[in-house]
């Protein structure tokens, strides 16, 4: 190979920026948690109806949840309604409203729901699915209790309503249609994970485990090999570190899409998953090849901090590392490399 040939890590990097290409046009839902919306006055704001997203927030038993967008005669109103399996499967089943103005009252409106003057309602009947819905990117599992897609009659502000008459849990609402992302919202998926995780009702200890076990194991083999890592300097620990956090994020894929498969049926969109694993599992064999690779100062070193560089940016946008990795991988390529020993 010639000294300034693209080799190994260069042909990985491309074939995870094709990945991430391949990713962008099939996106999930924008998560957004949070919020008031006790009562029409309070309602949760909604800016741009159309942008997809989903909604997640808890209720209790008699509570109810308010949120707020403006339309255009004409424009289209999609939502849904969705619950945790395991919430699900006790009875949770919570009631989706919409109420504007031109909207014809449809189904029986609970007496402590506040209906604008001169608004209708249209309550939106659920059922239980025999099956969850398999949701990749996260991944997780969930019930999809109601949809609709319909046009605003009038010009106005529409609320959307969750009631729960009994019984006490999460829920979500997928709001709009149009898949898009800010590079804000992408960059922030991993932090969302973890939210979207603890929605489902998962502990702190499940949703870390795989990167702790990743990191144990990591740590053991330096600590047995403390001898060749005496010789290591600081771009080289940073370098090792970024690739077990890579590779902690890869096993948490795993993990993930193990247990939302045991509580949905198979589903067709798990290539999505099983992309995401070998991107994260090829960051983190990236890195690690990188900085235990015995070289030369100078020209290579140059070239590994660009590599680095790359692994940082690309793990960032395929949500790998859970921010520390690409952080790991930044720091390796701002320090300066030499050779072992």
């Amino acid at each position: 190979m010639k000294r300034w040939g693209f080799g190994f890590p260069g042909i990985i990097l491309l074939l995870l920026t094709a990945i991430y290409l391949l990713l962008t046009p099939v996106l999930a839902h924008v998560p957004v948690f949070g919020g008031e919306g006790t009562n029409p006055e309070k309602a949760i704001p909604v800016e741009d109806p159309a942008k997809s997203r989903v909604l997640y927030g808890q209720l209790a038993g008699g509570d109810l949840r308010y949120y707020s967008f403006e339309m255009e005669k004409g424009e289209k109103i999609v939502l849904g309604l969705t619950v945790p399996v395991e919430q699900g499967r006790k009875g949770f089943t919570p009631n989706l409203l919409l109420m504007g103005p031109g909207i014809t009252d449809e189904g029986k409106v609970a007496e402590k729901i506040e209906v604008p003057e001169k608004y209708g309602v249209k309550v939106f009947p659920w059922i239980l699915p025999e099956s969850p819905v398999y949701e990749p990117f996260t991944p997780g599992a969930f019930y999809s209790l109601s949809t609709s897609d319909l046009e605003a009659p009038e010009s106005g502000k529409y609320y959307v309503v969750v009631s729960s008459e009994q019984g006490e849990g999460n829920y979500g609402i997928v709001i709009g249609y149009k898949e898009t992302f800010t590079l804000k919202e992408w960059i922030s998926v991993p932090l969302n994970q973890i939210k979207i995780y603890r929605w489902e009702g998962q502990s702190l200890i499940l949703i870390f485990a795989p990167l702790m076990i990743i990191l144990a194991a990591g740590l053991l083999t330096l600590f047995f090999k403390r001898e060749t890592v005496a010789g290591f300097n600081p771009a080289r620990i940073s370098g090792v570190f970024a690739g077990l956090f890579f590779l902690g994020t890869g096993l948490s894929f795993i993990l993930q899409m193990l247990i939302s498969l045991s509580k949905s049926s198979y589903s067709s969109e798990i290539v999505v998953t099983l992309v995401l694993i070998l991107a994260n599992i090829g960051l983190g064999v990236t890195a690690l090849f990188l900085s235990l690779k015995n070289e030369d100062y100078g020209a290579t070193s140059t070239r590994k901090r660009l590599y680095f560089f790359g692994l940082g940016i690309t793990g960032l946008l395929l949500w790998a590392g859970w921010f520390l990795g690409p952080l790991l991988a930044f720091e390796a390529a701002l320090l300066p490399w030499k050779r072992k020993g």
